[in-house]
Order: C-alpha cells, then structure tokens, then sequence
C-alpha cells in the first residue's frame, strides 16, 4: 500500500497546539536523544492512527461530479456482427450530447444492454469525442462504443434501473465504389451547379457521394433523386435536433453545437461504410479532389498511404478558386465542366483542409479531420510491446479545387480558357485534357436523358438562400476569422439563428420524421427519431 502525504490526513488529524509556559517543571530533563527518540515514535502512532480512518487501498479516487441534468440526441446506433477495427458483436452510437453534464465527458458511465433469444448483456460504453472539453459549444459529438452479444436483437441504455430501448440498424457492407465521400449536411440548398461538377469528377475518379439533407430547393432536391436513381449517389435525412418531452428547461442544442453538427455526421457516414469501402473522404459540397499522376482515388490514395500502418489519414490543403457558372441546365446550352475549370481564377486565400483515410483506422472524425486519432498508443498483435502513434500525413504535391466563389455568365460568351495549374506543386496542371474531356462526355449524356430535361424549367437560375447564408455566416464568425480573433474557446461557430426569408416561388424540401423521448434518466435522458422522410410543408429552414 503507498502512503500519500498529509492531504488526505488533514481531515482526520486534530491539530496540537502546547504552551511550553503550561509543562510542568520535572526535576530530571530529558536526554535530546531520548526526545527524538520519542517525537518520531508519537508521530508514527498519529499517523497510523489516522490510516485506520483511510481506505486500505489508499485514498479514494475522485468522483466524476454531475454538473447538470441533461438530454442527449442518438442520430444513429450500429450493431456490427463483426468489424474489422471495432470487433465482434460491437455497437457504435452517434450521439450529439451536453459535454457539460460532467467535467469530463469522456469518464461519464454509460451501461448498454444487449439481448438476443436467449441472453441479455451488459456492458459499459467507451465514450469519445472529437471536441475540446473546453471549447465554447455546450454540445458535441460523442460517440459510444461497446461489445455485447450475438445476434442482438434489442439495445437499451441503462442508469440507476432505468431502461430505455434505443433503435439500431445495420451497416453496409458492400458499396458501389471502393471510395466514399462524405458530404456535409446541406441546408437552404441551391447551387445544383455545385453538386454536377463535385458528381461527375467524383464519378470519373471512383468516388460513391454520401449525401445528407437537411433542407433544399425542391427542384434541386428532385434532380439529386434522379441521380440516386442511376446509383450515383446515396441520400439521407440530417434531422434538427428536437426533444419531444422534457421535464425541465434544457439548453437548446441546434444554437450550442458546431454548424449542426457536422461531426456527428460524418461519423455516422464512416460507421455506416466502415466494413464497405478502402477509403472514405469528408467533404463539403464544393470541395473538389482530382487525383495527381493517378488515374483514380484509390491509386492515389493506395500510393500515399504506401502500406504503412502509421498514417492515421491523408490531410490535402483547399485552395479557394473563383469561377463560372449557368443558370440553365441543357445539354445544348450549359456550360460544361471544362468551361467551369477552365475559367477559374485561383483566389488568394486558403481554408482548412479534408481527410481521406482508411474507415478501419478511424470511428470518428470533426469536420475535417479526426482530433482524436492521432498520438494515441495501438496495439497491432498481442505479443507487441512497443505501441505505435499513427500521425495525419501532410500531402504537399495536391490540393483541393475549392469552389469558393460561382459567378453567373451566358454561356454563349464564355473563352475557352486553360486549365489551372496544380496548387499543390504549382507546377503540373490540374487535370488533364484526357479526363476533361470524359467527364464533359459523361455529364451532357447524362444530363440529355428525359428525366433531367423536364427539370431544366424549375432550377434555380439566380443566387436566393446563398447570399443570405453567406451574410450571415460572415457576420456569425468570418469576419472574426479573417480578423484572426477566432477561438474555440470563446466562440461556438454557429449560424442557426440566420433569417431565411422564404421565397413562395421557390418551394423547399426538408428532413423529418417521428421524433421520441426516453423516461427521464439521471444525469441524461435520451431522445432519438424514426422513420425519417423528406417534407414539402417545413421550407428552407436549418
């Protein structure tokens, strides 16, 4: 047992005090070796003493303290038979949580519940988080991480006897393409010129488009159905967070989190394709990858990754770019994707990257890289004794086409133009006029098809919820960027509260669905939803 100094003592230990004028006068004084002798054997009998008020096995840890009672919103919730970086029987939860509920979050106990036929298993989570404890969002992403039993049938959480059952729903594990791309939620939507170009480059180079929704121009919206038809993209409602039952008031979560949580999102996209696909990419609409000196993402990506098992994601560099765009979608009048790239003008700013990585190394990730992968001791095989630390690699001879600024033009009046040079190497030129030119082939096939020109009518042809998005974003948080005052720290990027006026003849289309709370729990309640569906009647709102 290790003995810790007086901390823990001054509870139990009454302090001493003696007046030497109050000693009686001794007719023999005591020999100062005999004193010693006997000061160190009254100390030793205090302090043994005071031990038997102590713990034989040392001072007690400290306990977690509860700060509040709070409500946690489930996005998701996946049972994994087997996994390749989460092993059997595993569950992964999505979860947008009040990281305030206790001083450190991650310590919070949470039990799940596994129950199959014939058995019921309990096993306490391992919470995650790809946000600061100290930043300034009351809410993040927290992922929740357990192994349980075989062929569950029923999760529940658990707290002080209290159950409540929470849904779960399988991954994927096959996938059109053996990359993904993970695409931030989209609200107030309108530049499908945007999502043509990002398509038919992700398409020429072996990407599948993930793409969640949380409001967007009907006619847009309709135009990405036609292309999920075709199996070209996956689409998905992104839910505001609503708690449908609550005891007490509650710190409203869609105002406190990180632009609506886009980690949450593309973490449930990495769990959802983790057993499907090599690699998996986070992505905002606009930020367009063209691989250097490789004809695919998967080469690319197979060449910088090199087979080492040290690299946590591969980090590229966005480069912001000026360019054109049409207000018409038709085979016989739009610009093309050349057209697009070929009258770009690089600007001179920058903003921060994306990852691409491989989906067994991560179970999460923040908006553009994983703050929580890297420096962390792994264990490859049982005999080793030696950790690796896997780090982020920096790639230096590429960067993404970022689509910052689109300017309307007719296209009757647009030069032909030239290929930008790389901004990754500055030397190479972007694209070459072999792939240009396959992916102009490919996009006026596709878009010459019955069911796309009915929809050239109905398509946006002006900049509506975009300018009213982007003022408000620099108001929110741009202009202290560019100022270099931004700090995590002091400000909670967030624009939920932007104005969007309607526009009548416009019509939107945005994410619903039946929405549930649990009993109340202490220190959390839980709240999730189902059967989740697109709405013509909500608008173009967050």
């Amino acid at each position: 047992m290790k003995f810790q100094t007086s901390e823990y003592l001054k509870p139990y230990v009454l302090p001493i005090t003696v007046s030497f004028r109050q000693l009686p006068k001794y007719r023999y004084r005591l020999h100062p070796l005999r004193a010693l002798k006997l000061g160190l054997a009254l100390s030793v009998i205090i302090i043994f003493s005071s031990l038997l008020f102590l713990s034989s096995d040392g001072p007690p840890e400290p306990e977690i303290s509860i700060l509040q009672s709070t409500h946690t919103f489930i996005h998701s919730a996946y049972y994994y038979p087997s996994s390749k970086s989460l092993g059997k029987n595993a569950i992964a939860m999505v979860t947008t949580m009040n990281k305030r509920t206790v001083s450190n979050i991650t310590n919070l106990k949470i039990n799940l519940i596994g129950t199959n036929k014939t058995d019921k298993w309990m096993q306490q989570a391992t919470l995650t988080t790809e946000h600061g404890l100290h930043t300034r969002c009351d809410y993040s992403l927290v992922t929740a991480h357990a192994n349980l039993l075989e062929d569950m049938e029923k999760l529940e959480i658990e707290s002080d006897g209290v159950l409540v059952e929470v849904p779960v729903k399988r991954p994927k594990y096959s996938a059109p393409k053996p990359v993904v791309f993970c695409i931030a939620p989209q609200f107030a939507a309108e530049q499908w010129q945007t999502f043509l170009v990002q398509l038919h480059v992700s398409k020429r180079y072996g990407a599948h488009l993930q793409l969640y929704v949380v409001s967007m121009v009907e006619s847009y919206f309709n135009l990405l159905k036609e292309h999920e038809k075709l199996g070209l993209v996956s689409i998905e409602p992104w839910l505001t967070i609503k708690f449908s039952t609550t005891d007490e008031p509650y710190l409203e979560p869609n105002r406190n989190v990180e632009l609506r949580n886009q980690a949450a999102a593309h973490t449930d996209c990495i769990l959802m394709y983790k057993e499907a696909v090599s690699f998996i990419g986070v992505l905002d609409m606009d930020d367009i990858l063209i691989p250097t000196n490789a004809n695919s993402y998967y080469e690319e990506f197979e060449r910088e990754y090199a087979g080492s098992w040290e690299i946590s994601a591969l980090h590229y560099d966005k480069f912001d770019y000026k360019t054109i765009k049409t207000s018409v979608l038709d085979s016989k009048k739009t610009l093309n994707i050349s057209s697009m790239i070929k009258n770009s003008k690089r600007l001179k700013t920058k903003d921060e990257g994306k990852s691409f990585f491989r989906p067994e190394r991560l179970n999460s990730t923040w908006s553009h890289y994983s703050l929580n992968s890297d420096d962390r001791p792994i264990y490859l095989t049982k005999k080793q004794r030696k950790p690796i630390y896997r780090k982020m690699k920096y790639i230096y001879n590429n960067g993404i086409f970022h689509l910052k600024h689109m300017v309307f033009v007719n296209s009757s009046n647009v030069r032909e133009g030239v290929i930008p040079i790389n901004p990754g190497d500055n030397i190479t030129e972007l694209i070459s006029e072999r792939h240009l030119k396959e992916i102009d082939e490919d996009f006026l096939s596709t878009i010459s098809q019955p069911e796309f020109t009915s929809l050239t009518s109905s398509l946006p042809k002006d900049d509506f919820y975009t300018n009213i998005v982007f003022q408000c974003y620099n108001q929110s948080f741009y202009h202290i960027r560019d100022a270099g005052l931004l700090s995590a720290e002091s400000t909670c990027v967030n624009a939920f509260d932007c104005e969007l006026s309607q526009r009548e003849a416009m019509p939107c289309t945005h994410s619903d669905a039946t929405y549930h709370s649990g009993p109340p729990m202490f220190p959390i309640t839980f709240h999730w939803a189902s059967d989740a569906f697109f709405s013509d009647e909500i608008g173009c709102y967050q």
